[in-house]
C-alpha cells in the first residue's frame, strides 16, 4: 500500500505540473495579445499626434515663407535707400525759397 500511495502521489505531482505548465502558456498568450492590443492603440495615438504635428509644421513653414518674402522686400528697400538708387528731386529754382511756417497770432489768448 505504501508503494501504491507513493506512485499515486508522484502521478498527481506530474499531472499537476503539466496542468500548471499549460495554464501558464495560455495566460502568457492572453497577456501577449493584450500587450499587442495596447501597443497598437499607443501606435495609433502616436500616428495621430505625428499627423497633427506635421500639419502644424506645414502651417509654420508657410508662415515662415511669407515672413521671409516680407523680409526680402524690406532688405531690398533698405539697400536701395542706402545706395541712393531712389530718384532724387531736382534742385531747380522753380518756386524759390520757402520760408518756415509762421506761428498763428490770431488765436485769442486766455489770461
Amino acid at each position: 500500500m505504501k508503494r501504491f500511495a507513493f506512485v499515486a502521489a508522484a502521478l498527481l505531482l506530474v499531472a499537476g505540473t503539466k496542468l500548471h505548465a499549460q495554464s501558464t502558456t495560455k495566460d502568457s498568450t492572453k497577456k501577449a495579445a493584450a500587450t499587442a492590443k495596447s501597443a497598437a492603440k499607443t501606435a495609433d495615438k502616436a500616428a495621430a499626434s505625428a499627423q497633427q504635428s506635421a500639419k502644424s509644421a506645414e502651417k509654420s513653414a508657410s508662415a515662415a515663407k511669407s515672413e521671409a518674402k516680407t523680409a526680402d522686400k524690406a532688405a531690398s528697400t533698405a539697400q536701395k535707400a542706402a545706395t541712393g538708387t531712389t530718384p532724387k528731386k531736382s534742385s531747380g529754382k522753380k518756386g524759390g525759397k520757402k520760408s518756415a511756417a509762421k506761428k498763428d497770432t490770431t488765436a485769442t489768448k486766455k489770461p
